[in-house]
């Protein structure tokens, strides 16, 4: 073999092995939103589980995050794109973990919503709850409390970001929708359609 043949597949050798590289990162990095959760303060010696987490659309299961995050973002909706990693053993100690091992390492992320849901869909789950329907609310030791079970969701729809708050009781549920960007009112969904919480 002559240097000229030599150096040419050489330099095929070391251009499909750059593009494999390259392709690796940009082929398998992908884009996941959800809502940014932050465990601070943990007083456990074992540990609490993984520090950053990013919750599904009805806030049911996560997926931990690794990469540099910001804890001032805890609550609010984002959109990160990364690449799924296996889960380090030092994120969860020796406690008895029993969460997802499978983890999503962040190269960059952006947060998609102005406001932090849980405080707000709470406070405003109350307002509504003692307008319209005060016989579902109580007062203990002067603060306005509801008796309908709380849960929280969020919905990317059309651009519009949507938080949720649903109430559900013993006749049914309401679910109050907010613009997550504006804070805005859309709608309130009731199941059944058209019960009648208070007479």
């Amino acid at each position: 073999m002559n240097r000229r043949n030599f150096l040419t597949i050489l330099f095929v050798i070391v251009g499909i092995l750059l593009l494999g590289f390259v392709g690796y990162f940009f082929v398998t990095k992908n884009s996941y939103v959800g809502v940014l959760s932050t465990t601070a303060n943990c007083m456990f010696p074992e540990g609490c589980g993984p520090k950053y987490k990013l919750f599904d659309s009805n806030l049911q299961t996560y997926t931990p995050l690794l990469g540099n995050i910001r804890e001032s973002d805890s609550g609010f909706i984002i959109k990160i794109t990364g690449i799924k990693t296996s889960l380090p053993k030092s994120e969860f100690n020796d406690m008895n973990y029993h969460g997802p091992t499978e983890a999503i390492l962040v190269s960059s992320y952006s947060v998609l919503s102005k406001i932090s849901y849980h405080d707000f869909l709470v406070n405003k789950a109350g307002e509504y709850t003692i307008q319209r329907y005060p016989c579902l609310t109580h007062t203990v030791y002067g603060k306005v409390g509801m008796n309908y079970y709380k849960s929280f969701s969020w919905e990317l729809n059309e651009e519009t970001l949507v938080l949720k708050v649903k109430m559900s009781g013993s006749i049914g549920s309401y679910e109050l929708w907010y613009d997550g960007n504006s804070g805005n009112f859309i709608k309130e969904v009731t199941d059944p359609v058209g019960a009648i919480f208070c007479h």
